[in-house]
């Protein structure tokens, strides 16, 4: 039986209803820049963020419009997906916004990434199951989870894996999943790189097969407690 970091205390009243790109290299701090300060989450009763700065000091492909502090002005913590599944949108402990989707200096972005210098931990954006599990070279440790009404998520550079989490393992809203970090074969700054997939999972191409589509396009959506 798989065991899980238990959630925030107050995580099980916001639990919401249950049903990763190319090579992607997230844009690390010029060196001769001060560190980068990554907020800590918005103290609010789950292990999600409800609010999202973008990276001070780094220069932020496809950037969203920020205010005056660099918080994100139109970041929706919870966003749904085909009108049916809810996924949280930075499944992470702690960081900021590195990176957007989107046509890039090397190729096109298929997700988003998240930076921090700590091994913060890497949460499930929804329920559902672990559908491939494995290391690339292009994404290193690799995770996606497959959530139902043709909706799935990849979670790319992890440091590691959960202890026990395994192909076709049930996992909830807000497990944690793994750790962030920054396996390649290429060398990459610390990040989680998030992908939101939609379609049907390809019989050779797998995850491949599906359609990204940018988690800070899609709708808004609730953590309304499922009854």
């Amino acid at each position: 039986m798989l065991t899980f970091k238990p959630y925030h205390a107050l995580t099980v009243a916001v639990a919401f209803i249950a049903a990763a790109c190319a090579t992607t290299q997230a844009v690390k701090p010029t060196p001769a820049e001060a560190p980068v300060s990554v907020p800590e989450p918005a103290p609010v009763g789950n292990v999600f963020p409800l609010t999202m700065s973008v990276c001070p000091g780094m220069t932020v492909a496809n950037r969203p419009a920020t205010d005056a502090d660099l918080m994100i002005t139109a970041f929706s913590p919870f966003v749904q997906v085909n009108g049916k599944v809810t996924l949280a949108t930075a499944p992470v402990q702690a960081a900021c916004f590195s990176s957007g989707f989107g046509a890039r200096s090397f190729g096109n972005h298929k997700g988003i990434d998240f930076y921090s210098p700590d091994a913060v931990d890497i949460y499930a954006a929804a329920a559902g199951v672990v559908r491939e599990k494995t290391y690339r070279d292009d994404f290193g440790n690799m995770l996606v989870i497959d959530h139902g009404d043709g909706v799935f998520t990849r979670y790319a550079h992890l440091k590691d894996f959960t202890t026990g989490l395994a192909q076709g393992a049930m996992v909830k809203p807000g497990d944690v999943i793994g750790h962030m970090g920054h396996t390649s074969k290429y060398n990459v700054a610390n990040h989680l790189h998030f992908e939101v997939l939609t379609g049907e999972w390809g019989s050779q191409a797998g995850s491949f097969a599906l359609t990204p589509v940018d988690p800070m396009k899609l709708p808004a959506a609730s953590a309304k407690a499922k009854s």
